[in-house]
Parts: structure tokens; C-alpha cells; sequence
């Protein structure tokens, strides 16, 4: 895609909206393979000189796809990426990061690469960001990898020292905070300088352990804890990095815990709780108890199921995990800790399947005949049609039942998903043997609205993986048609 055509598409899109709303909307129409030629392509043309077009603001944009990128990305890397590149899997998009270790704001690098340009490296930083420019076009890989360790080693050393002078300087550390962000700003320079001090190993990691790993075996661990221990003995709190890459770097993050057992030479929780890793631990029971905090802070009825069963998923997976790579004491401090998380998971669910049981009948509705009061006979409601909201809505709640099925046993909530879908499962009975009663006799509108509800029935069968008793209640509908014929 030439320069124009790009511009072009990119200011009709949404004319009313921002350009950087609108350079968001179209990107995220491109395949992956489209991002990452068209990253490519900015990167060189940047590199080069070649003016005409905002360069940052469309790889701004560009970035959040690019971190979800698998492998070696293809490209020629700016300075500023090559001098992220020992933290760029620690690098978060979130606008509000709870401050646990090995996180950065990605939102920080702007300011950080200003502060190094404009006051701590005002010298050295453009003659390195030159030099690596020339040799990235050359493509003298040899002075390119020297240029880029001496860039990593000058900032590391120039952002320890201006933090250091902050610890003893009130008015020095608030001049810091203002051009950083403030203090969350200052921890991420904090990080991003105990990065930088062990850059060649943060860039061996990446280059033995790809991302996304789905098994952390034997071989990776022995290689990811030689990494760290070597690391360890230029500085114990830099090293502490070496597992924080490594973990953003599995696909399932418990299994890190592989390497805080090799290291502390014990699957016990008390041991490794008191071992230099400790922290990795610490970690993932954090995580565990956010994802429960965020079930327990929606109001039931209200929660994005598809996105919460996600969240249960990931939490049932890290529970199992953890207890299958640490012997945990049921009434030790992590023990006490998972069961805690657990139990507050296991009551938001709860609260929110409760309302289930009220919304299906809103989908599907009864109403009483006769004079018989409340205990009068129950028949479908036909008088209209049925509801697509409610109907929508029940059945995402009925995959969101089936979807935890497996796994309710792992988040405590197994005997009320039983009870709900029992619950379920024998209004569904009721309804549909009543419905095909009324489908024998209805006509006009009111039989319309029953064939209707009876493919809203058999879609919630489905949503339940009851294909089968789906496809009998289609048969038995059939034929319930043709006597009524």
C-alpha cells in the first residue's frame, strides 16, 4: 500500500473521530501478516530518513498488535526499540497497573527515552542512536550488537545514578516524578535500569526461550537457572528479572514454579515461601486473588460472561498448577491464601448463576390458566413473540453452565453449577412437553410464536451441548405440526 492510499483510508475512517481513534480502528482490520509488513516497511523508510507520514503516531498504534506477535519479529528496529528490548516482554498497555513486581508501563518509554536524550545522556545518546541507525542499514550485525550494549549499559548506569541522587534529593525525585509520571513513573525506571544492567542476559533469554512456551521442560529450566544465577552475581535484585521474562514468556505462567523449585532444591510451600524466589509465588497467588476480586466486584446479572468464564478458566488452571509443582499445606500461609481466593470466586459464581434460573423463564414464559390462583396449570405463553434480548442473554448463560462444567470442581462452585443446571435442565422439560401440547392446537400468530420458541428451546439444548435431545425436540415439533395440519 502506497503512502496516499494509506492516508486516504485512514482519514475516511470514522471522519468524526480522532486520528489516532481512527488509525486504531483501521488497523485492527489487518491481518497479522499486514501488520507486520506494514511495521516493517515504516521501520525502514523511518531509519532512512524518508519523510512524510507520522511515523510515531501509526507505529503507536501498531505496537499493541505487535506485542501479541509470536516468534522473531521481521523489521528493522529503531534505537528506541532496540533499547527496549531486554523488558519488552515486561511491557504492559494497561492504563492501571497494580505495582507487582515485573510489570512496566509501556507508556513510560516515551518519557524515559526523552529524559536520557534531553538530560542524562544529551551527548552520548544521539551519537549511539546514529551509530546503531548507520549499522542497522549496513547491516553490520557485529557493530550493531556493540553499539546497542554500549546504549543499554550507558542508560542503565545514568538512570541508577539520577535515582540515586532522588533517595537523597527531596526536590530532585519530585523533578524526576514530573517528567516520568509520577512515582509509578520512578518504579518503572527503577525496573527498566536493573534490566538494562544485565541486558546480555535478558537477550540470551529471549533467544533460547521463545514466547508463548507451552511446556517449560527440564532442558529450559537448567538453561533460564544457570541465566539467573550467573545473573545473580553481578546483582541479586537485576537478576530477579531473569524468572519475570521468562514467566511472561509461558504460555501458562504457573509453570514457573518449575524453576523456583529447581533453585530452592524443595517442593515445599514453607521452604520455597522463604526462598529467594519466593516472589514468583507471590506473583501468581496475586493474580489468583485479582481475578477473584474482579468476579466479586460485578453486580450478578451484569458481568460479561464470556469474559469471566475466560477468567475462571485461567484461574482453575493456575490453582491446578500450582498445587501440582508445590506440596502446599492446607493451612500454611499459600495454602490459606488459594482457599481464600478460591472461596470468594466460588461465591461470585454462585450469585451470578442464581439470577439463571429467573431469566430463563423470562425467555421462555409460562403463565398460569383457569381460576385456580397460583397453583393453577402452567402453559407457554404465545400471546408474543419471543424476546431477542432475553434470549441472547440466556443463552450466553447456559454456555457459560456448559463451560464450566469442567472445571467447576477446581473453583469450588461444583454443587451449585449441578444444582443450577438441574434446575435448568427440568424447566426445560416442563416447558418443551407443553409447548408441543399448545403446537397441536395453536394457529394463526399464537402458532408462529410457538415454532419460534421451540427452535429458541432446541438452541439452548445446544447451548448446553445437548445436541441430540435438541434434535429429538425438532422431530417431536415436526410431527406435532402435522397432526395440527
Amino acid at each position: 500500500m502506497g503512502h496516499a492510499e494509506f492516508s486516504r483510508d485512514v482519514m475516511a475512517n470514522e471522519p468524526n473521530a480522532s486520528l489516532s481513534e481512527r488509525l486504531a480502528a483501521y488497523l485492527a482490520q489487518l491481518p497479522p501478516p499486514a501488520v507486520v509488513k506494514l511495521a516493517s516497511g515504516l521501520e525502514r523508510e523511518k531509519l532512512r530518513g524518508t519523510a512524510g507520514l507520522p511515523y510515531a503516531t501509526i507505529l503507536s498504534g501498531l505496537r499493541p498488535l505487535l506485542a501479541a506477535f509470536r516468534g522473531v519479529r521481521p523489521g528493522m528496529a529503531d534505537p528506541v526499540r532496540r533499547f527496549c528490548q531486554p523488558f519488552e516482554d515486561l511491557l504492559s498497555d494497561e492504563q492501571t497497573i497494580d505495582r507487582q513486581r515485573g510489570r512496566i508501563a509501556r507508556r513510560v518509554i516515551e518519557p524515559m527515552w526523552m529524559w536520557l536524550e534531553t538530560e542524562l545522556l544529551p551527548d552520548a545518546l544521539p551519537d549511539l542512536a546514529g551509530r546503531i541507525i548507520d549499522h542497522t542499514l549496513k547491516n553490520d550485525r557485529i557493530a550493531l550488537d556493540a553499539a546497542v550494549s554500549v546504549l543499554h549499559a550507558s542508560a542503565a548506569g545514568a538512570i541508577e545514578a539520577a535515582l540515586d541522587e532522588a533517595r537523597r534529593d527531596a526536590t530532585r525525585r519530585r523533578e524526576i516524578e514530573a517528567q516520568l509520571g509520577g512515582e509509578t513513573g520512578i518504579e518503572d525506571a527503577r525496573a527498566i535500569a536493573a534490566v538494562l544492567s544485565i541486558a546480555p542476559a535478558m537477550l540470551k533469554l529471549q533467544s533460547i526461550l521463545p514466547k508463548a512456551v507451552a511446556d517449560f521442560d527440564e532442558g529450559q529450566v537448567n538453561l533460564v537457572k544457570e541465566l539467573y544465577e550467573d545473573a545473580r552475581e553481578s546483582s541479586v535484585e537485576a537478576a530477579l528479572y531473569v524468572p519475570f521474562v521468562a514467566m511472561a514468556r509461558l504460555a501458562e505462567s504457573w509453570q514457573i514454579l518449575r524453576l523456583a523449585r529447581k533453585v530452592a532444591h524443595y517442593r515445599n510451600d514453607m521452604l520455597i515461601s522463604r526462598s529467594e524466589l519466593a516472589v514468583l509465588g507471590e506473583l501468581l497467588l496475586a493474580d489468583l486473588d485479582r481475578i477473584a476480586r474482579s468476579a466479586e466486584g460485578k453486580r450478578p446479572g451484569h458481568a460479561d460472561l464470556d469474559k469471566l468464564l475466560e477468567d475462571v478458566r485461567r484461574f482453575a488452571r493456575m490453582s491446578k498448577g500450582f498445587t501440582a509443582e508445590i506440596d502446599l499445606r492446607r493451612h500454611g500461609e499459600w495454602g490459606q491464601r488459594l482457599l481464600g481466593a478460591r472461596a470468594r470466586l466460588s461465591a461470585a459464581l454462585s450469585q451470578e448463576m442464581a439470577r439463571f434460573e429467573t431469566d430463563l423463564p423470562r425467555a421462555l414464559p409460562l403463565h398460569q390458566i383457569g381460576q385456580y390462583g397460583r397453583g393453577g396449570p402452567l402453559r407457554p405463553d404465545l400471546s408474543n413473540a419471543p424476546d431477542p434480548a432475553r434470549t441472547a442473554r440466556m443463552g450466553t448463560c447456559l454456555r457459560f453452565i456448559r463451560g464450566l462444567a469442567p472445571i467447576c470442581d477446581a473453583v469450588g462452585a461444583q454443587s451449585h453449577c449441578n444444582s443450577i443446571r438441574g434446575q435448568i435442565t427440568t424447566y426445560l422439560n416442563i416447558y418443551e412437553d407443553r409447548l408441543l401440547d399448545e403446537m397441536r392446537t395453536a394457529s394463526g400468530s399464537a402458532r408462529m410464536n410457538a415454532e419460534a420458541f421451540i427452535e429458541i428451546a432446541a438452541g439452548f439444548r445446544e447451548a448446553l451441548g445437548e445436541d441430540r435431545l435438541a434434535d429429538v425436540l425438532r422431530r417431536r415439533a415436526g410431527v406435532a405440526l402435522q397432526a395440527a395440519s
